[in-house]
């Protein structure tokens, strides 16, 4: 199964776009002290279980689903678990460590 995996670059086009949801899978008290513009926080043991909750939350529907936690990781396994559901999801390689300081901090 391939898993696509987007850079800080790509990412700022995905973030200009309604159709994408961005999802923090750090812990919470890291998501709490800063995390990039617009995302939302879970917890990625409990994501397969939530995500249609959290989809139906939104105002538009999500045609992307962005996942990032601190290194790319957790992100990867969690977009290859939700993938397998269907879900159209992408991994930002390098997480926050690699794309954090690049963008204005929530």
């Amino acid at each position: 199964m391939h898993i696509k995996i987007i850079s800080c670059e790509t990412l700022k086009e995905y973030l200009e776009r309604e159709d994408c949801l961005l999802i923090d899978l750090r812990e919470q008290e890291d998501y709490e002290k800063g995390h990039l513009p617009g995302a939302l926080w879970a917890d990625w043991e409990l994501l397969e279980e939530n995500i249609q909750d959290i989809l139906s939350d939104r105002e538009h529907d999500a045609k992307h689903i962005i996942l990032y936690c601190d290194r790319g990781n957790i992100s990867l396994m969690t977009a290859r678990d939700l993938a397998r559901h269907g879900y159209p999801v992408i991994s930002l390689g390098g997480g926050y460590m690699r794309c954090g300081t690049r963008f204005p901090v929530a």
